[in-house]
């Protein structure tokens, strides 16, 4: 997703350590019930990807650099809640 599209919510840790995905950001990258994701901790937070397009894509060094660089972009009036 180009960087123009960058959607930013704000979700709460529910019980169980449950977080809703916001259905704007469900709808958008397709995730549906059952979807299998890969979840990295990093300094910055967690960050969540598709496990078929992380395997198909990616290395794990590569795509922290890119989330790095994306979320330096975003500034903090920017998230919504």
């Amino acid at each position: 997703m180009p960087d123009d599209d960058l959607i930013v919510k704000v979700s709460k840790v529910l019980d169980k350590g449950l977080v809703q995905i916001p259905l704007e950001m469900r709808e958008k990258l397709n995730l549906r019930p059952g979807t299998k994701m890969i979840v990295f901790a990093t300094e910055d937070g967690v960050v969540l990807r598709k496990a078929e397009l992380f395997f198909a894509r990616e290395t794990p060094g590569g795509l922290l650099s890119r989330i790095r660089g994306i979320f330096s972009k975003v500034p903090v009036r920017d998230i919504e809640e």
